[in-house]
This record gives C-alpha cells, sequence and structure tokens, in this order.
C-alpha cells in the first residue's frame, strides 16, 4: 500500500493540465510566489492560465513577478466578457 500512495504522489506530482483557472488569487502579495510556483508545477509549455483579478486588489509586484517567472500575460478584451464585467476594474489575464 506504501508503494501505491507514493506511485500516486509522483503522478500528482507531475500531472500537468492544458487550462488553469483561477480567480481571487493574487490579491495578497505574501500568496503570489506560491501562486506561481503552482502554476509552473501544473503547467506545461503550452497551458493557457485564465486568472481573473480586480485592479484595485491585485499589486503591480503580482505582473511583475510572473513576467520574471517566464509567463507572458495579456488582459483579456472587455467585449470578450460578460456586458456586467465590462468597463470596471474587473479584468481576466491570460
Amino acid at each position: 500500500e506504501e508503494c501505491i500512495r507514493a506511485a500516486r504522489s509522483r503522478r500528482a506530482q507531475s500531472k500537468k493540465y492544458d487550462f488553469i483557472f483561477g480567480t481571487d488569487l493574487a490579491y495578497r502579495n505574501s500568496l503570489h510566489e506560491p501562486l506561481i510556483e503552482s502554476l509552473w508545477h501544473f503547467s506545461h509549455r503550452h497551458t493557457v492560465c485564465l486568472i481573473g483579478v480586480t485592479m484595485t486588489d491585485t499589486q503591480p509586484a503580482f505582473f511583475d513577478s510572473l513576467t520574471r517567472a517566464g509567463f507572458r500575460y495579456e488582459k483579456l478584451a472587455d467585449h470578450l466578457l460578460e456586458r456586467e464585467f465590462r468597463g470596471g476594474n474587473f479584468g481576466i489575464i491570460a
């Protein structure tokens, strides 16, 4: 049984995803590093991450950290969002 648990653990550690979705993840500066480490851990070269953020809660340091970690990002255009989310301080980065 110990071998099975170890094998499952290794498999879980190496599992990569094509898409990662999240929201309200980056508003605490102390969580930027673990979040970015998790994104690296669970993504592969072609993974698409969609993260919902509010510009009032998410500090520029988060975006700087993403860039330093090798991630590229851009804010989705408002016309791609539901009307209730357009023009405000909410955005989705990809």
